[in-house]
């Protein structure tokens, strides 16, 4: 569960994430990256730790912070058009891309990586986030550092399937014009 406070024109989170019977607590500014967690809690089977998540959700509710919810992530799709050579290396690669993203996304506090999509000329990645602007230029980064690849494009979609996407550039970037 995840929860944000604009603070000084910066979104401040807080994100409690359960894993079995330990509990994870992160909080960060969202787009800067966290490495470990702020605490990690093991707790008996008999604790109930849905209830005790509930509670630390409460308490900062009450200093300001709002649920994220569903409905506030907006999908972002980073297509990459590529040659054989780099489709076949990404394809190679492409459960640590998965990883590499839902890491990225998750540690930012800015969202997580839903699906991927191969297809005869471009490859896709949906990645669900909070601030798409903070990301742009990471990912870019990422599959230029990594695989090479120079054609990218993303953009912002309501519907991903409706094919209808607001394109995302880096700052100072636009892609109509050669700058």
């Amino acid at each position: 569960m995840q929860l944000i406070k604009p603070i000084n024109g910066q979104n401040h989170f807080w994100l409690f994430e359960k894993d079995g019977r330990t509990l994870y607590t992160f909080h960060g500014i969202m787009g800067e990256r966290l490495e470990e967690p702020m605490s990690e809690q093991k707790f008996s089977r008999f604790f109930n730790l849905d209830a005790y998540i509930r509670e630390l959700v409460a308490e900062k509710e009450n200093d300001g912070y709002t649920v994220v919810q569903e409905v506030d992530y907006q999908e972002v799709v980073v297509e990459i058009f590529c040659q054989d050579k780099e489709y076949d290396l990404i394809s190679e690669y492409r459960s640590n891309i998965e990883e590499d993203l839902n890491e990225f996304l998750f540690s930012t506090g800015n969202g997580y990586f839903l699906e991927d999509d191969y297809g005869p000329e471009a490859i896709e990645f949906v990645l669900h986030v909070l601030e798409p602007s903070q990301i742009v230029e990471l990912v870019i980064e990422y599959f230029k550092e990594q695989f090479n690849v120079n054609k990218i494009r993303m953009g912002q979609a309501k519907v991903h399937y409706g094919r209808r996407l607001t394109g995302l550039y880096p700052t100072g970037k636009n892609f109509n014009r050669k700058n």
